[in-house]
């Protein structure tokens, strides 16, 4: 609908001149990082899943590398990076919640949810970047990023329904509780609506943003709902979170501070 009332759909089509196969990949990318992802908890506690999940900026940062030869990530943007990514961790893991020490140890099953979790962060490596690289060559609109890759995301999430069974037994337990068509029509529209400024995004200012925004909001839900809630948030993760909204103030200071970079902006200042 948005494609057809900015006119964008008349213009360039609905694919934006962009070949099958990219869409498929970034859909395939999309929906193996979810699959993979949820997979990996029949085998691995919730925690752990999270805070192997809360790496995604990663696997991101070098998919850029990958699919663009030309991107280049500074020495501060890397720390910082890498920073958020530990404030992430260190939060989750400094949580006080008290798993027994047997469902750490390395056993078959432990190696298994690993596994998962790590394609899950190779398909996050994957789709996003990919899109980068779709939008560098093609320059779509956020739209056509948008309705592309839901489109074909779709078309393979119900092929691998009906193949398991889980296309009847999701229309089953609607026929069974019709009263949450209401909700479900609710998470749609946000969901689309979210998802709007999301490839907004992503068209604008690549993968790699993008997923640093989305790990900091996770890490705002979290700290909102742990305050509605009334609990208590210990000092190590109050450090963890200041670590992680501050990550590139923090890592911009340690570099200076280390020289780190300053060769490369005395090249930039000489050739300007």
């Amino acid at each position: 609908m948005l494609l057809l009332a900015t006119g964008e759909s008349k213009k360039r089509g609905f694919s934006a001149g962009v070949p099958v196969r990219d869409w498929l990949v970034i859909a395939l990318g999309y929906l193996g990082a979810h699959e993979f992802g949820l997979w990996a908890l029949a085998y691995i506690p919730f925690p752990m899943q999270v805070v192997c999940k809360s790496c995604k900026a990663v696997p991101v940062m070098f998919g850029e590398k990958l699919f663009d030869s030309e991107k280049k990530h500074t020495r501060q943007k890397e720390m910082s990076v890498l920073l958020m990514t530990a404030g992430v961790c260190a939060f989750t893991l400094l949580s006080g919640s008290k798993k027994k020490s047997a469902e750490f140890e390395l056993t078959p099953t432990l190696v298994m949810g690993l596994g998962l979790v790590l394609a899950a962060l190779v398909c996050d490596g994957i789709y996003g970047p990919y899109q980068n690289k779709i939008c560098n060559k093609h320059k779509p609109s956020q739209f056509h990023l948008m309705l592309n890759m839901n489109f074909y995301e779709l078309l393979l999430a119900v092929v691998i329904c009906v193949f398991d069974g889980e296309f009847v037994h999701g229309l089953e337990f609607i026929q069974k509780y019709p009263e949450i068509l209401p909700n479900m029509l609710y998470f749609m529209t946000t969901m689309g609506l979210g998802n709007i400024f999301i490839f907004t995004l992503q068209s604008n200012y690549g993968a790699l943003t993008v997923t640093m925004t989305t790990t900091i909001r996770k890490l705002i839900s979290v700290i909102v709902s742990v305050l509605l809630f009334g609990h208590s948030i210990g000092t190590m993760q109050w450090v963890a979170v200041v670590a992680v909204f501050g990550s590139s103030e923090i890592s911009k200071l340690v570099c200076k501070l280390l020289g780190i970079g300053q060769e490369d902006a005395a090249k930039k200042a000489k050739a300007l």
